[in-house]
């Protein structure tokens, strides 16, 4: 029941926030691509990611790479990765965002189960800043469900993400139709 109030919310979030705006692009530069660092699940915990945009600007696909670390004795550590899509409303600053992706949902310890980063889909709402000088904040929030969990173990963890980084634009061509859509 949880999981599908916070889907439902989710899922409403880029419609709501999109009527807000009366369609028509303010900077005629284009969002290409995104380079983030930070903590969260996107960017593979401590880490960073790659993005890139399309369909307007309004849709992109991200891939992640970082690390965890070991915070107690015994805890698993190692490379991590990440991967998926996001839904953007329209902005030419203030964006907000619904992601879907598959990430590291929970770490697994113990002498009896194994030491092991289990992985799993997983849902985000948030919120990116991009200026016209290209400096990019972002922020979310989610649910994820983790995959393989043994018994008796709770499959569902929370999931987090703010980064800073970089956006490239890319000025719109005589191909790319009207910049004011």
């Amino acid at each position: 029941m949880r999981l599908a109030i916070v889907v439902t919310v989710l899922l409403g979030l880029p419609d709501a926030l999109g009527a807000q705006t009366d369609g028509q692009r303010i900077f005629p530069a284009q969002r290409f691509a995104s380079l983030t660092a930070g903590v969260g699940n996107s960017m593979g915990w401590f880490g960073a990611q790659g993005e890139r945009y399309f369909a307007d600007e309004r849709l992109s696909v991200f891939v992640g790479l970082g690390y965890t670390p070991r915070l107690d004795t015994g805890d698993p550590n190692g490379p991590t990765f990440a991967a998926g899509l996001r839904s953007y409303t329209s902005g030419a600053n203030h964006r907000a965002f619904l992601e879907g992706g598959v990430s590291q949902v929970l770490v697994e310890r113990g002498s009896l189960s194994g030491n092991s980063r289990l992985y799993g889909p997983g849902v985000q709402g948030g919120y990116q800043y991009v200026s016209f000088g290209g400096f990019t904040f972002m922020a979310s929030l989610g649910v994820g469900y983790a995959l393989a969990v043994p018994h008796g173990v709770d499959p569902w963890g929370a999931q987090v993400g703010v980064g800073l980084g970089y956006t490239w634009r890319r000025t719109a061509s005589v191909s790319d139709g009207p910049v004011g859509r």
